[in-house]
């Protein structure tokens, strides 16, 4: 663990922005660029580059309500960095007396606290990249925020979990994660910037987009607002969204290194920041014959890994022995979480979707795989013919 945290250091803390919150009030107003006192003297306390804590007062003023209205700041802010304006932003003379004693306890030597149980280390993943914020984590790996401190480039870096790095069938996948992305190039597909394979093959870690939400948390938020029906995008959006899938999923199928993703669902469908809608998480995909020796890998277990619901009949009973059309299955339950505006998951024949999307429904999900679409693209020609035939308000 050690070793892993001298690598890619530790995300920002509540300390952190408690300390940064407290210096964007004391200095509102003032010019911030590479050269100003005041961010030189914070990066200093903080341990941090100025390029990172640059960046945080580009947070604060965007979620300031007497800053102009049109200030964006960074498109990612964390919900820790909301947490704690929110929380302080209208207690100014309590800010400043627990910034001012959090300096003064982080001078003592840099020893843990009640206040900082660890204390901060500047991370230094691939020599440059600086952890900001922790955006969530799966089997294999968690996920952070990450900034270019020369560039000022915001991205996201996949790290191998803690508890998995002595696990040699998770390493495996990871690296094969890696291997995975580096051999695609495509708009829908999540582009990988860095990784670290050559230098630190014990701990590997890749580097990649940064993506604004993934279509399950656009779920969610939807939800929230309108809990009594189902989240449901305009007919244009749900079309695009999906039409962009089904191009991943080609180009995975059909390139110079076969994929099957076996994994696809709405946490990994995600939005950049670009606005692209794109496939990522590649920790189950899996190289079809033939490949390279060195890119491919044999799981050890017949274990049927990959997201309920979404998952084929078939990854139950052999994860290793599935091809193609396990993915036309998941696009499939994909097709219905975009278009059906019932709930809950359909059963058996009704799957509530309108005009003809049924039919194109009930074949991509069949339970053998030899019933269903045999590739991605007679899929899209089904869809498409289906999709032509239907309003744009879906029916």
């Amino acid at each position: 663990m050690t070793r892993a945290r001298d690598l890619y250091g530790q995300p920002w803390r509540e300390r952190e922005y408690v300390i940064a919150l407290h210096y964007y009030f004391e200095h509102k107003g003032e010019p911030r660029h590479d050269g100003s006192p005041f961010l030189q003297e914070l990066a200093q306390v903080l341990d941090r580059t100025v390029g990172s804590v640059l960046m945080r007062m580009e947070n604060f003023t965007s979620l300031d309500p007497d800053v102009n209205v049109m200030r964006t700041g960074l498109a990612h802010v964390s919900p820790l960095c909301r947490r704690v304006f929110d929380r302080w932003s209208g207690q100014r003379h309590a800010l400043k007396a627990c910034a001012e004693l959090l300096v003064r306890d982080g001078h003592a030597d840099n020893v843990p606290s009640l206040f900082e149980p660890e204390p901060v280390l500047l991370p230094r993943a691939f020599g440059k990249y600086e952890l900001l914020d922790f955006i969530g984590e799966g089997s294999f790996g968690a996920v952070f925020s990450c900034i270019d401190p020369d560039s000022r480039q915001t991205y996201a870096m996949k790290i191998i979990r803690v508890d998995r790095m002595c696990d040699d069938e998770c390493l495996h996948r990871f690296v094969r994660e890696i291997r995975a992305l580096k051999a695609l190039e495509h708009p829908n597909v999540i582009r990988i910037h860095d990784e670290n394979l050559d230098t630190e093959r014990s701990f590997p870690a890749f580097v990649m987009e940064l993506a604004r939400k993934s279509l399950q948390e656009h779920f969610i938020e939807s939800a929230r607002a309108s809990p009594d029906v189902r989240p449901v995008l305009p007919w244009p959006d749900r079309c695009d969204i999906f039409r962009s899938i089904l191009k991943a999923a080609d180009a995975l199928h059909t390139g110079a290194s076969r994929l099957v993703h076996r994994d696809i669902n709405p946490a990994n469908v995600l939005q950049t920041l670009d606005g692209r809608w794109v496939l990522a998480d590649f920790s189950l995909a899996k190289f079809m014959p033939p490949v390279p020796v060195t890119s491919s890998f044999a799981t050890t277990t017949s274990q049927g890994w990959a997201t309920a619901y979404y998952a084929s009949p078939e990854q139950y009973r052999s994860f290793r022995d599935v091809d193609e059309r396990t993915d036309i299955y998941a696009l499939g339950k994909l097709m219905w979480d975009l278009f059906s505006e019932e709930f809950p998951p359909p059963r058996e024949a009704k799957p509530g979707l309108p005009g003809e999307l049924t039919a194109v429904y009930l074949k991509a999900t069949e339970w053998e795989p030899g019933r269903r679409y045999p590739t991605v693209k007679t899929f899209v020609d089904a869809f498409e013919g289906a999709a032509s035939g239907l309003a744009p308000d879906g029916n």
